[in-house]
């Protein structure tokens, strides 16, 4: 059947174009909800009508509907993602997901104008159409990325290089500390000796002094 679409239907038509759709769909669904209507011969004024509106309407958003293309395409959308060693991801991106990191970039776009077909399963550049006026789509480089940083589209990344006069740096310091803690070692021993000496003569003085003490008691 043929009817006249009054608003703009997903993959269909926009409001005032005239569409053949399957009578099930048309009666079912689409006139019940309002969507479109019989494209009698009196209907078909009110689609003209529909059409002028609309690319009135069209007409006053084309300039914003540019710049948002223009903004669009001049950066990529990186979204981070749990990956495996060979870049698979722990799930995958989708159009929400692209819609959502959009709309934290300051673009809020309805997720049925976000054109990706499936979901993205691996870390990569792609191209994803987004349709932001009924005259104007932009091309938008989506990169999804490994979250840690590890893994790239060439493979595993290597490990950051050493800087080796850092590292010598470090090794000259911990030999210098090993010294130290084995020159502490004899001068503790010596120090310990010396007291022991001392304590011992100390000790002999004090005999000798009590000896002297009882000699002169029986004296």
């Amino acid at each position: 059947m043929k009817v006249i679409l009054k608003s703009e239907v997903d993959h269909l038509g926009l409001a005032g174009d005239l569409v053949d759709v399957a009578d099930g769909y048309g009666r079912n669904y689409l006139l019940p909800r309002g969507l479109a209507i019989p494209a009698t011969k009196g209907a078909m004024k009110e689609a003209e009508a529909l059409i002028r509106s609309r690319k009135a309407s069209e007409a006053k958003t084309l300039g914003a509907a540019e710049a948002a293309r223009d903004a669009l395409e001049s950066r990529t959308l990186r979204i981070p993602a749990r990956v495996d060693d060979r870049g698979s991801l722990y799930g995958s991106v989708s159009a929400q997901d692209v819609q959502r990191v959009l709309k934290e970039r300051g673009h809020d776009i309805e997720r049925k104008r976000i054109d990706l077909r499936g979901t993205i399963k691996e870390i990569g550049v792609y191209e994803v159409p987004v349709r932001i006026h009924p005259q104007i789509s932009a091309t938008v480089q989506v990169e999804v990325v490994d979250e840690e940083g590890r893994v790239t589209r060439e493979g595993v990344a290597d490990p950051e290089p050493v800087d080796e006069t850092e590292l010598l740096a470090q090794q000259a310091l911990a030999a210098a500390a090993e010294y130290d803690d084995e020159e502490a070692e004899p001068e503790d021993a010596a120090d310990t000796a010396v007291a022991g000496d001392t304590d011992t003569a100390a000790a002999g003085d004090a005999d000798e002094a009590t000896a002297a003490d009882a000699g002169t008691d029986r004296g």
